[in-house]
């Protein structure tokens, strides 16, 4: 995905307060005492992430956005319970280290995640990686069968019987993403009228509760939201930006990462059946005809990405994301010639 760099700077005033999250790290043992660096890092529309290090020790410090999302503190804590119910499992994440609730600190809830080193690879891969057709190869089936691992995880038994809300999962999608929509800075002369027909054609397509079972969904799941390891073979050292995770339906993001990676813009990475077969060989699902969820993935993101635009326009700590909001007009026109094919 294209743009996450532009409207990010380096500052990170407005996001922590140095001498504050530094005394709150030493009462966590996290390096206490030594110097503090703080760096931006890409990554995370909605919310931010920043590198910190002490000597040789580093870490990842996940918080929402300037102009947050409403709900952003909470979101904060689900991401931190989503990683704790991860361990011990075989799906790669970042281990969370600790969680603040205290708005004293850095003026939101956040929480500190290890470092995990490795590259996302929807941003910028190592040349090595790049000039390499089987290892973009080797990403794109980690990622298949990382996605399949997630889905097969008995969510009750990892502790998240009472995380998300499985029943009538696809009978709350289009109102729930609308809802969020509405719930943006104001922008009259965007005419975001495909989006109301491609959520008339949702709610008349969705599949029926029978036919589908619930599991942990990322939510956001593509190339730029992995780590990839930084020595090939081409391997998810870890998934990150966990802000959507829910109990949904799997199938919804095994679409989405298909969409996205099967995007125009980028070289060919791997077949899509050859994808598909992975995913149901690691997840042990069956992939039905996968229509309706593309165009409900396409639907999701297009509104994710008007909200990055939007409120990028009045956030102090960005520049404007002209990028992302020509993306999510391009994105509504590919769901409804989907639902005119």
């Amino acid at each position: 995905m294209a743009g996450i760099q532009d409207f990010k700077s380096e500052d990170v005033s407005g996001l922590v307060d140095h001498g504050r999250l530094a005394a709150w790290m030493d009462t966590e043992n996290l390096g206490a005492g030594r110097a503090l660096r703080i760096d931006r890092v890409s990554g995370g529309m909605s919310n931010e992430t920043l590198g910190l290090q002490r000597g040789q020790e580093r870490w990842a410090l996940r918080r929402p956005a300037k102009l947050a999302l409403v709900g952003a503190d909470q979101g904060m804590e689900r991401e931190f319970r989503v990683l704790s119910a991860l361990e011990g499992t075989p799906v790669p994440h970042p281990k969370p280290v600790a969680l603040c609730r205290d708005p004293s600190v850095a003026g939101c809830t956040f929480y500190v995640m290890e470092w995990i080193d490795g590259f996302p690879a929807g941003l910028a891969m190592p040349q090595r990686f790049a000039e390499d057709r089987g290892v973009r190869r080797e990403i794109a089936m980690s990622a298949a069968r990382t996605l399949g691992a997630l889905a097969r995880l008995d969510w009750k038994a990892c502790g998240l019987g009472d995380f998300g809300k499985p029943a009538d999962f696809h009978e709350r999608q289009v109102g729930r993403w609308t809802k969020q929509l509405e719930g943006y800075p104001a922008w009259p002369e965007r005419d975001l009228s495909m989006l109301t027909t491609v959520g008339r054609w949702l709610d008349a397509a969705r599949p029926a509760s029978a036919d589908w079972s619930p599991g942990i969904m990322h939510g956001d799941y593509h190339l730029a939201n992995l780590m990839v390891a930084p020595e090939p073979p081409g391997r998810v050292a870890a998934i990150l930006d966990w802000e959507n995770a829910t109990i949904g339906d799997p199938l919804l993001d095994l679409a989405g990462f298909l969409r996205l990676i099967e995007s125009p813009e980028q070289p060919e990475w791997a077949d899509r059946e050859e994808l598909i077969g992975c995913w149901e060989r690691s997840s042990g699902r069956v992939a039905p005809d996968l229509r309706y969820y593309t165009v409900l993935s396409a639907f999701k993101l297009s509104v994710m990405l008007e909200g990055i635009f939007r409120r990028s326009a009045v956030d102090p700590t960005r520049t404007r994301a002209e990028a992302m909001g020509e993306m999510a007009l391009q994105i509504m026109n590919e769901a409804t010639h989907a639902i005119d094919a």
